[in-house]
């Protein structure tokens, strides 16, 4: 068994064992370090894991986290809870979260200067914080300088799957192609999909006629996948001898890749035609984003955006090929790809835009959906009305004529360290980085410069980063 009085990494644990036995004949060491890494590595209590800096993770449950004495963590193969120092780790993931719901009122997505984001009520404004009521921590009063968007999102649109929590409900197919290698599956693992070799999931999700679906994509290596919308075929098409597949009705094939995006109409005895490409130079140096991909029957279009920025959108002049309500997602076996925090949305029809009033700003920017702009001081919420003061006096505005708010910035907010940082994942998307305090079952306490001090539901986080402080 593992020492558990000692702070040390998976990998010092491991090596002792391995020396305890270094004269052990080689089968018997074989079977050994099969047993030795089946019962490190894969605890059958949970699936939550820890991960070291040099490599190695260990399955087992998080008991407890102060900035003093490290984190907690407990194994089923050891008799007492291990500690481990902060330092060594680069992050936790924590499995069996799920997304809490939040009672009616201006729900807005908002997006800080940092880059951090949730989703949460606006509940007002005071002269140097605005108020948001979230499900993860309640009322928090974010500095008004840290802040770069509030975008209220439209009342009474749907959210019809947001996830994953497992697998249950997914149908998994088979890829026949000697093009792309032997065909795998895609496994969940801690919140999202994940995929090395060739593999199919899909599920019918009853699509809306305006449908809104973003996801985070992470990958290494090359990548090229393929997403069908409004698909009634829940098992992989073969593209090139579609003639041959059993029927399936009409779908929009996006494919992706590590250099573009294109949209393809998908008909089973109509002739292959893209409806254009999109260049994404950036992604051959990345090795994550936030996709979104928008789709509109009325209007007969398809659009995709990455990291909040529109990429291109399509209008199909020979009507809406989709004849399905499903999406399919197909990894074609180059690299190795994840995908998490999937929301599936009905879309009003509205894009969303990036923020463009430059920080440092002395004034509030409101933007309006019929793009007109109104330039002052946003100072409060009364009811579902946006309270805005400008040099002509004082408006009160519906929330549901706002496209955006766009509030004076700190240049300092963007750069501000943070000691013993630990950036934050959420079930439903969210991210925030704050000093973490301590980590128990009644709750996370945690601090920001820019929301103060905070009290988050443990089930609500999905994962942590271990970020070393910035000099």
């Amino acid at each position: 068994m593992i020492d558990a009085a000692k702070q040390l990494s998976f990998g010092q644990a491991r090596t002792r064992l391995v020396k305890r036995f270094i004269r052990i004949p080689w089968s018997l060491f074989a079977v050994f370090i099969l047993a030795a890494t089946t019962a490190l590595g894969q605890a059958a209590d949970s699936k939550s894991t820890i991960h070291f800096k040099n490599g190695d993770w260990l399955r087992g449950t998080l008991g407890a986290y102060d900035p003093a004495s490290g984190v907690t963590w407990r194994h089923a193969d050891t008799t007492a809870p291990m500690r481990f120092n902060i330092g060594q780790l680069t992050g936790i993931t924590l499995d069996g979260t799920a997304v809490g719901q939040l009672a009616a009122g201006n729900l807005c997505e908002v997006q800080l200067v940092n880059g951090d984001h949730f989703r949460g009520n606006l509940a007002g404004a005071t002269a140097q914080h605005f108020l948001l009521d979230t499900w993860h921590a309640g009322r928090m009063q974010l500095l008004r300088g840290a802040v770069r968007k509030i975008a209220p999102l439209p009342k009474g649109l749907r959210t019809i799957f947001q996830g994953p929590e497992n697998d249950d409900g997914w149908t998994h197919g088979k890829i026949s192609n000697e093009t792309i290698g032997e065909s795998g599956n895609w496994r969940y693992h801690n919140g999202g999909f994940h995929a090395k070799a060739a593999a199919s999931i899909a599920r019918d999700l009853n699509l809306p006629e305006r449908s809104h679906i973003s996801f985070d994509l992470e990958w290494s290596g090359a990548m090229h996948l393929a997403f069908a919308l409004y698909t009634d075929s829940l098992q992989p098409i073969s593209l090139s001898t579609k003639e041959n597949e059993p029927d399936f009705g009409g779908f929009y094939s996006v494919q992706v890749n590590s250099y573009s995006v294109n949209l393809l109409p998908v008909k089973k005895h109509e002739p292959l035609t893209y409806l254009g490409q999109a260049t994404v130079p950036g992604f051959r140096n990345k090795s994550k984003a936030r996709l979104e991909f928008f789709a509109s029957k009325p209007q007969r279009m398809i659009a995709v955006a990455i990291d909040g920025k529109l990429i291109r959108k399509w209008i199909d002049t020979k009507g809406f090929t989709g004849e399905g309500t499903g999406i399919r997602i197909v990894h074609q076996g180059r690299g190795a790809v994840r995908i998490s925090n999937l929301r599936v949305e009905e879309w009003d029809g509205r894009f969303k835009g990036p923020a463009t009033h430059p920080v440092g700003s002395k004034d509030d920017l409101v933007k309006l959906v019929n793009n007109d702009r109104m330039q002052g001081r946003v100072d409060g919420v009364e009811g579902d009305k946006l309270n805005v003061t400008t040099p002509e006096g004082g408006f009160p505005v519906p929330l549901d004529r706002v496209k955006q708010i766009e509030p004076a910035t700190s240049r300092t907010a963007a750069t501000m360290p943070l000691e013993h940082r630990v950036r934050a994942h959420f079930s439903d998307g969210s991210r925030l980085t704050f000093v973490l305090n301590r980590w128990a079952a009644a709750g996370v306490e945690a601090q920001s410069p820019d929301f103060g001090r905070a009290t988050f539901k443990p089930g609500s986080i999905m994962h942590l980063e271990f970020q070393a402080e910035k000099k």
